[in-house]
């Protein structure tokens, strides 16, 4: 009987662990949702998921027309902090870019935008 009960509180330890590691994973992917400001401070950006991506949407702007449009669609989970395979939107150039982007801190958000061999780099702060 104690044999049993050795057991099953191993099993429940277990479980306990491979349960807490999963919730880890879940939590880490989520780290992007939340509203953003760029470098200059001149929009707010709030991230969405949508799907199994997620979309960045433009919530306060100097330029009032582009507020409620996405400025990044499709940004994929890829490992801890990173995201890949997004699309952002130039306003300036009305055009669009391959994105991805990395939280190198729980407030920080490195977004990088590559057009062929060109590429630019944007630190973004969560609000």
């Amino acid at each position: 009987m104690t044999y049993f009960f050795k057991t099953t509180k191993t099993l429940f330890a277990l479980a306990l662990v491979v349960f807490g590691m999963s919730m880890k994973a879940q939590t880490s992917e989520y780290k992007i949702l939340g509203k953003w400001t760029n470098e200059y401070k001149t929009r707010v950006i709030e991230f969405v998921k949508n799907g199994t991506s997620y979309d960045a949407i433009i919530r306060k702007a100097e330029n009032g027309g582009v507020i409620g449009k996405k400025q990044i669609s499709g940004l994929k989970p890829s490992g801890e902090n990173n995201y890949v395979n997004g699309t952002v939107y130039i306003i300036k150039k009305s055009s669009t870019a391959s994105c991805s982007a990395q939280i190198t801190k729980d407030d920080l958000l490195n977004i990088k935008a590559s057009y062929g061999m060109m590429a630019k780099t944007q630190v973004w702060t969560r609000l």
